[in-house]
């Protein structure tokens, strides 16, 4: 009988110390994932800070090329 409760006991040891591993592996797991989401969250603001300032600066070249059609458009006529 002391045999068998030894052995149980040997085995539940053993279990609560696969459980202890697989539970440091979740929570590296979990520790990757935060570290994934906050990566994640930094590139797609840097992503969209960089969208802004591109299609500010388009902007800004859609306005000169405007304003040099304009006088582009004032050179011709003044040739006629």
């Amino acid at each position: 009988m002391i045999q068998s409760l030894d052995e149980v006991m040997n085995k539940i040891k053993s279990i609560k110390e696969e459980m202890d591993v697989v539970e440091y592996r979740v929570l590296n797991t979990r520790t990757h994932i935060d570290t994934i989401e906050e990566s994640l969250k930094k590139i797609s603001k840097e992503v969209l800070e960089g969208f802004h300032s591109v299609s500010h600066k388009i902007n800004k070249l859609e306005d000169i090329v405007t304003r040099l059609e304009k006088e582009v458009d004032d050179l011709c006529n003044r040739q006629k």
